[in-house]
């Protein structure tokens, strides 16, 4: 049989068991009736493509600083070091949301970098909407998990490390046998990745022992649990590894969400989903993250 990816109905009454079923099975899901404003969505398409099509020295003008706010050059991320050759053929913007000043202490936490007003503005808004939704499939994630209000607490996602990142990827065609790639082969980190992306395929899911193809399906994101999502349900929910390969030789652009807890927030298995024993043990959120971001990242070493 194929493997499907299956949907999640954001206002169904039972979405936290059609969530439960998504991350038990594939760890992937579309997600619809959202409420994101597809004219918003449509507006950050356009200021993407204004910042990737300018020459590199304008681009370079907002690099990412040490609190990976900002531009990121082609091929400065490597994913799957074990495997690529180089990195990935892609370029992306990180904006995160703005740090309190008794955060900036804080590795990570900081000030957003823009390349000019319109582009502030227009990100800035989609940001706050797709915050808002994150924390609505988080405490669906807590319900399907089997300890609903988890995520309620204070010092949980009351300043969660929410993450947009605009992605472009370049014409060029993947090898795999070469270790080319659009995007490394690799699971997410925090809890819930949302994934818009344009009508370009090149996602692909690591789903019993061979690679799916995950489609563009209209009006939907493509969710996904990252891997503090599989330590807090104590492996219950998957963590999936998936990729991007460029099979048909054209630009892809997405726009990724990262809904990820407080920097300080601790993680360790749910209540419901100990059982018998732990098998993972408890660690921040932050020490997660930049333990990774190094792992991957040419322009951001611990």
């Amino acid at each position: 049989m194929p493997i499907e990816v299956p949907i999640v109905d954001c206002e169904a009454a039972d979405a936290a068991a059609q969530l439960r079923g998504a991350c038990m099975s594939v760890g992937f899901f579309y997600l619809t009736n959202h409420g994101i404003r597809p004219d918003l969505e449509a507006a950050v398409y356009d200021e993407m493509h204004r910042f990737f099509q300018q020459p590199l020295e304008e681009k370079n003008k907002v690099l990412a600083n040490a609190n990976m706010r900002g531009y990121t050059p082609m091929s400065e991320e490597t994913l799957d070091p074990a495997v690529q050759t180089q990195g990935d053929t892609k370029e992306g913007y990180y904006i995160c949301r703005a740090a309190q000043p008794d955060e900036l202490h804080l590795p990570l936490h900081g000030a957003n970098i823009f390349p000019d007003a319109k582009f502030e503005a227009t990100t800035t808004a989609y940001f706050d909407a797709m915050t808002t939704l994150g924390f609505r499939v988080a405490r669906l994630f807590a319900d399907a998990a089997g300890t609903p209000d988890a995520f309620d607490a204070p010092g949980m996602f009351d300043r969660p490390m929410a993450a947009l990142r605009l992605l472009h990827y370049s014409d060029r065609v993947s090898d795999v046998s070469s270790g080319i790639f659009g995007a490394g082969a690799h699971s997410d980190y925090g809890l819930l990745t949302l994934l818009s992306t344009d009508n370009t395929p090149g996602l692909e899911i690591y789903v019993e022992q061979q690679w799916v193809p995950v489609p563009p399906k209209p009006g939907c994101f493509i969710v996904n649990i990252g891997d503090l999502g599989e330590r807090w349900t104590n492996g219950l929910f998957k963590s999936t590894r998936h990729r991007v390969v460029n099979r048909v030789g054209r630009e892809r652009y997405s726009i990724p969400f990262f809904y990820e807890p407080n920097f300080t927030c601790v993680v360790k298995c749910l209540p419901s989903c100990v059982g018998s024993g732990a098998k993972y043990a408890p660690i921040t959120s932050g020490e997660h993250l930049m333990a990774k971001y190094a792992e991957t990242h040419d322009s951001y070493k611990l």
